[in-house]
């Protein structure tokens, strides 16, 4: 009879019921957490993509848009191993393109996992030369 009273009362259900439902929760805030960080980076290398092309237009000068490049994404723990490649664009007499490569990692592992999952991004920055 007391186990059949026991197993009928539900003091305590609410706990056990918020216990199961707990870890969906800090998955969800790491992956929020994710969105969050990788948002950042893309912004931040559109960003370096940016200056770097105004600082060619302006100098055309390779060592100093790298530079920049370098200023910008020192700093940044969200992004690693960044690299670029500048272009002309055919058929433009002074067009020329700029592209960033870096790499992002997830940033809810370790140091030592986040090197293994590692995700690429690309940033594109088009502009002119000013220089006669």
């Amino acid at each position: 009879m007391k186990v059949r009273k026991l197993l009928k009362e539900e003091r305590g259900s609410l706990s056990i019921e918020f216990l199961g439902i707990l870890p969906l929760y800090f998955l969800l805030f790491l992956l929020l957490w994710q969105v969050v960080a990788s948002g950042y980076a893309v912004l931040s290398l559109k960003a370096a993509a940016s200056d770097a092309a105004q600082v060619y237009a302006v100098s055309e000068d390779y060592y100093e848009t790298k530079e920049v490049i370098d200023q910008a994404l020192a700093g940044s723990s969200i992004l690693r191993n960044h690299y670029f490649v500048i272009q002309n664009v055919p058929g433009g007499a002074d067009l020329f393109e700029i592209k960033i490569t870096a790499r992002h990692p997830l940033v809810f592992l370790p140091d030592k996992m986040a090197e293994m999952a590692l995700i690429t991004i690309d940033s594109e920055a088009t502009g002119k030369v000013l220089v006669p």
